[in-house]
């Protein structure tokens, strides 16, 4: 079982990406176990495809989760991971919904986004989890060609944003709960959970495979092994995980 008191914490106020430096970390025999990176300001962060993630200092959490699991014992782990923030900023009010695969909004706008990549490192299989968080808009652009940025503050007062370190520890807390869960009991009630923050659920939708469009349907939400479904006009469609986005159709 993980637990947030096995994990070592390594905090940075700049940093390039914190998935980067964790997998360095790990690829240099410098991290091992559970480890955790916080940092303050990131100037060459990735989200899915390659897209930028920058965040000026104040502006976002950027936080990085190494794990001893490969990739391949838990496939659906950014649909975990997107659950266990839910559960998180719920306790703060903030009404997150979750775009499959791994991109979290409110009200259709970007609130932050989850990156997950699996290794082999000298003591093992690895995976990092990186999760970034809009605080702030500070000089952001959105790195998701069509949505907008949202931010906490959007949602919450100067004196209710919550301070980093508690967020960082509590998101840390809540992912290795659902991780372990998943591994213990399998993953419907986690897909149960994520079908009820679905943002796209029952919308129609267009698939795109690098800003190409090829396929358009109704989402249904989530199969049994994580595959999202499109009801189209040539059947029920199943799609897995990669560089796609669903988009609303206009």
């Amino acid at each position: 079982m993980l637990t947030q008191a096995d994990v070592h914490w390594i905090e940075l106020d700049s940093v390039d990406s914190t998935n980067d430096y964790l997998a360095r970390a790990y690829l240099d025999g410098q991290a091992a176990g559970t480890t955790a990176v916080l940092a303050h300001a990131q100037t060459a962060g990735r989200g899915r495809a390659g897209r930028q993630w920058c965040a000026e200092p104040g502006s976002s959490l950027c936080l990085s989760l190494g794990v001893p699991v490969a990739g391949y014992h838990l496939p659906a782990l950014p649909i975990c991971t997107g659950v266990a923030i839910g559960r998180v900023l719920s306790q703060l009010n903030v009404p997150v919904r979750l775009k499959w695969p791994n991109d979290l909004l409110i009200d259709n706008r970007k609130l932050g986004g989850v990156l997950c990549e699996s290794f082999q490192s000298p003591s093992g299989p690895v995976t990092v989890i990186g999760v970034g968080l809009n605080i702030r808009k500070v000089n952001m652009t959105a790195p998701t060609p069509g949505l907008d940025i949202a931010c906490l503050a959007d949602c919450l007062v100067e004196a209710d944003l919550p301070d980093l370190h508690r967020l960082a520890g509590d998101l840390v807390n809540s992912i290795l709960e659902v991780i372990d869960s998943a591994r213990l009991h399998g993953t419907a009630a986690v897909f149960s959970e994520f079908a009820g923050r679905d943002a796209w659920l029952g919308k129609s939708v267009q698939l795109l495979d690098q800003g190409v469009v090829c396929m358009t349907g109704t989402a249904m939400g989530l199969d049994s092994s994580g595959a999202y479904l499109l009801d189209t006009a040539q059947g029920l469609r199943s799609v897995m995980a990669g560089d796609l986005s669903l988009r609303v159709c206009e």
